[in-house]
C-alpha cells in the first residue's frame, strides 16, 4: 500500500491500526515508536531529510570516483523486521554497517548482492587508479566498500543531525557476510527492535560509470529514537533549509 510517498507493508498498517485504537480507548501501555507516532506530515518531512542526504551522497562518490553517478531514493518504506528478514530470506549478502548515537541513536545499513558489491568495489577502486582483480573480497576491496558506507551513511546520519539541531557520533564502518535474514536480525536485535515493531527504510539505488550496482539503505532506529525523532519535528525545532537541494 502507498500513501503520497510513503511505502506501507500489510503487516506495518495492521500494527498501526492497532496501535491508534488501542491509543483511542486507552489501552496501549507500550511505546510502540512509530506506530504510536504515525504522521505523513512527519513522514514528508523525513522524506527531505532522505534526498537531501541522497543528493549530498551522489556529490561525494562522483567526487571520489570521477565518475558520473546517480543515487535515488524513490520513498520512505515502513515494514516490519520479519518482513525485512523475509525479503532478503537466505541469498547470501554483503553487509556494511555504521552505529550512530547521539539525541538518536540506530544502525545505517547498506545492502548488497556479492556481484553489486564486487562491480562497485571495482568501480571505486579504479577510479581512484588502482586495479583489483578477482572475485574474492581482499582488503581493498572490503576497504572500498567500507568506504561506500561510510560515505553514504555519513550523508544521512549528518543530514538527520543538521536536520535535528543537534550532533550524532557514528563508529566505523563493519563489514559482514552471510544470508542476509540473519546479519539483519542480528543488527534488530542489537536496537532491541521487535519482529513487530516498524522499521523505517530508505530505498535506493546507485549506478556507478557503466556498472550497474543497486543495493538497499535501511536506517535502523530503536522505537525511543523514533519517539524523539517524531517528537522534535512536532514541536518545530527542525532546521527547514534541510528540504531544499543539495548545492553543487
Amino acid at each position: 500500500m502507498k500513501i503520497g510517498n510513503v511505502e506501507i507493508s500489510e503487516k506495518s498498517l495492521e500494527i498501526i491500526v492497532k496501535s491508534i485504537v488501542e491509543k483511542t480507548l486507552g489501552e496501549n501501555m507500550e511505546d510502540r515508536g512509530l506506530a504510536d507516532n504515525f504522521d505523513l506530515d512527519c513522514l514528508a518531512k523525513i522524506e527531505d531529510v532522505g534526498k537531501y542526504a541522497s543528493e549530498k551522497a551522489m556529490k561525494f562518490i562522483t567526487d571520489m570516483t570521477g565518475y558520473n553517478s546517480e543515487l535515488k531514493v524513490f520513498n520512505i518504506r515502513l515494514a516490519t523486521p520479519e518482513e525485512i528478514k523475509e525479503e532478503f530470506g537466505e541469498d547470501e549478502k554483503i553487509i556494511t554497517k555504521i552505529n550512530f548515537n547521539g539525541d538518536i541513536k540506530g544502525t545505517g545499513v547498506l545492502i548488497f548482492s556479492r556481484d553489486s558489491a564486487l562491480n562497485l568495489s571495482r568501480a571505486m577502486l579504479a577510479g581512484m587508479g588502482m586495479e583489483a582483480e578477482g572475485d574474492e573480497f581482499d582488503e581493498m576491496k572490503i576497504s572500498a566498500i567500507n568506504e561506500i558506507c561510510n560515505i553514504l551513511i555519513s550523508a544521512y546520519v549528518d543530514s538527520f543531525a543538521n536536520f535535528m539541531k543537534t550532533s550524532l557520533t557514528m563508529s566505523p564502518p563493519e563489514f559482514c557476510e552471510g544470508k542476509g535474514n540473519e546479519l539483519l536480525d542480528k543488527i534488530f536485535n542489537e536496537n532491541n527492535i521487535k519482529n513487530d515493531d516498524i522499521i523505517m527504510a530508505f530505498k535506493s539505488s546507485l549506478y556507478v560509470c557503466d556498472v550497474g550496482a543497486g543495493f538497499d539503505v535501511l536506517i535502523v532506529l530503536p522505537n525511543e529514537s523514533v519517539s524523539k525523532l517524531f517528537e522534535v519535528i512536532r514541536k518545530g525545532e527542525i532546521n527547514d533549509k534541510l528540504s531544499v537541494k543539495y548545492d553543487n
